[in-house]
C-alpha cells in the first residue's frame, strides 16, 4: 500500500499532512502501516525526496526535449 501511494504525488502529501497534523484516525484501517513508515524521520526523507523527483523528472525531461529541438 505503501507503495502505490508514492506513485500518486497528490495522495502522499495528504497522507503526510494528515500525519503530521495528527489527524491519522482519518485515514481507516490502514493509518497504521502509514504511521510506521512515514512517521518517522526516514519515511519524512523518502517522502519528500519522492515529491522532488515528482517535480524534477518532468521538468528534466521536458528541457531535454526542448534544447533537441531547433527553434
Amino acid at each position: 500500500m505503501v507503495v502505490f501511494s508514492c506513485l500518486n504525488p497528490v495522495d502522499l502529501a495528504r497522507i503526510l499532512i494528515l500525519l503530521k497534523l495528527d489527524m491519522s484516525a482519518l485515514m481507516g484501517a490502514t493509518s497504521a502501516v502509514f504511521q510506521d513508515f512515514f512517521g518517522n524521520q526516514g519515511g519524512i526523507v523518502v517522502t519528500i525526496g519522492i515529491m522532488l523527483a515528482w517535480a524534477v523528472t518532468p521538468l528534466w525531461w521536458s528541457v531535454r526535449k526542448f534544447n533537441r529541438k531547433d527553434l
